[in-house]
């Protein structure tokens, strides 16, 4: 079932009135959970924090890192998988720290909670991510089933840009004429369970005999749609600003790599609900699958990918190398 939780700015009420007011209810143990499950990834992630409403300056207490944190040992994590109501398999989550960039918060190592679960992870499963009381074994949260993203093995993923009879692979250019274009249509095969796609282009160069890469994101598409067009302009001018920081002469390599990001519907519809408010006051309803707390728990295959050749015509107004020559960044 989907829930939601509000996020309410702080609003300064002048008022004349004699009546002695605070926001603040009881303190209450309310874990705030966010995990992303992709069974191509070796290591599951999990973050848990609790939230508070302090009774002074919320800044003084986001600098206090147990305000937001869980001591070690004093929550459990497990990743609960079930198949027609039955529990199949039980993974339980391990303590780690990982440093934070300072800020507004308090930035010393933040706890996360890990597991091992590659190939644990299987596509006729649901899941369900639960937080315990370690002392007492009291459940305090736990998500809603999630399922995963399903591919069938037998069914080619990105089925457009084609090598062609045209020199083909990926270019700006019609593949039914063999003429320049102003876009490059990237086309896939939908996938059961995603709701939101985004494919990313791997581009290649090579620099005094190594090979580098940088990766270019294409639109976002909901699962209404199976093909996106990259436009011309916007896939140079995204790969020039990525570029020209780095002076060497860059080599052209003739191939691509081109993945496709996908996300189940809780993941979208949480990143659907969390830009913020335009308007001053105004509350943000935010998506939440979460019982007992808030957050996300949700999947998404990241790992998706099919390689290619790039087109290397260097004709006068024609071919990706020749665009790509002429951005001023050292590509030949």
């Amino acid at each position: 079932m989907k829930k939601t939780f509000f996020l309410i700015p702080f609003i300064t009420l002048l008022a004349a009135c004699e009546v002695d007011f605070t926001p603040n209810a009881e303190w209450k143990n309310v874990p705030s959970i966010y995990c992303m499950l992709d069974q191509d990834d070796d290591t599951t992630w999990v973050r848990v924090q609790r939230c508070f409403l302090p009774e002074d300056n919320i800044y003084d207490y986001g600098q206090i890192s147990d305000s937001s944190n869980y001591p070690q040992g004093s929550i459990t994590v497990s990743l609960l998988a079930y198949e027609n109501g039955s529990l199949k398999d039980s993974m339980a989550f391990s303590y780690a720290e990982r440093d934070r960039d300072s800020g507004l918060f308090a930035h010393q190592a933040q706890p996360l909670y890990w597991c091992e679960t590659r190939r644990r992870l299987k596509d006729n499963y649901s899941y369900v991510l639960s937080v315990r009381d370690a002392a007492s074994g009291m459940l305090l949260a736990s998500s809603d089933p999630v399922s995963l993203i399903r591919q069938a093995e037998e069914t080619s993923l990105i089925t457009k840009p084609t090598v062609n009879a045209f020199g083909g692979g990926f270019g700006f250019y019609d593949v039914a004429t063999g003429g320049t274009a102003n876009n490059c249509h990237i086309k896939w095969n939908r996938l059961e369970n995603a709701r939101r796609y985004q494919p990313i282009v791997r581009f290649y160069y090579s620099v005094d005999g190594d090979t580098l890469h940088v990766d270019l994101h294409g639109p976002s598409v909901t699962s209404r749609s199976s093909e996106v067009y990259y436009p011309r302009d916007l896939f140079l001018d995204e790969l020039s600003n990525k570029l020209k920081d780095d002076p060497r002469s860059k080599r052209y390599i003739a191939h691509v790599d081109m993945y496709l990001t996908c996300c189940t519907e809780e993941l979208s519809a949480y990143m659907s609900t969390v830009e913020p408010s335009a308007v001053a006051g105004q509350s943000n309803e935010v998506f939440c699958n979460i019982n007992g707390g808030v957050g996300v728990v949700a999947a998404r295959r990241t790992h998706l990918y099919k390689s290619m050749p790039s087109d290397s015509s260097i004709v006068d107004g024609k071919g990706l190398l020749y665009f790509l020559t002429n951005l001023g960044v050292g590509l030949y």
